[in-house]
């Protein structure tokens, strides 16, 4: 076998080290023109993204146990969507500007971004679908 035969990593290793530091991006509205705000947040493969699918399990479960077997369930989907925009609230590192709703500054907490994407879905959207797939952390 010749010294020139292995498979060469480096390009996933990389992949890896851009997750964990993360990206960040101009939130559009309904036109797609950018709005002024920014939100970073790290990759599905990150120490950070893994420890929030851990913790949010973690506290989904907790939730379900404490819910009396008398109470009916809650919807599923309902269930599915907090998740998410708590998975996604753990995973995201920073917003800039702080945005402002009804003449009232919000600053960058993890509670302030869970309840950001959970009022705003245009802008939670923008968020998952870059967050969940690797290819956005691809430096091009």
């Amino acid at each position: 076998m010749a010294t020139e035969d292995f498979a060469d990593l480096s390009g996933l290793e990389s992949l890896l080290q851009s997750q964990e530091q993360g990206i960040e991006i101009d939130i559009l509205n309904e036109q797609g023109k950018p709005i002024g705000l920014k939100i970073g947040f790290v990759g599905p493969d990150s120490d950070r993204m893994q420890k929030a699918m851990r913790d949010v399990a973690a506290e989904f479960a907790k939730k379900a146990a404490e819910r009396s077997s008398l109470d009916p369930a809650a919807d599923a989907t309902d269930d599915a969507d907090e998740r998410m925009i708590a998975i996604l609230a753990k995973s995201t590192t920073h917003w800039t500007p702080n945005p402002k709703i009804g003449g009232q500054v919000i600053p960058f907490s993890e509670e302030n971004v869970r309840n950001l994407y959970a009022k705003f879905r245009i802008i939670r959207d923008q968020v998952e679908v870059r967050a969940v797939r690797r290819s956005s952390f691809t430096k091009s």
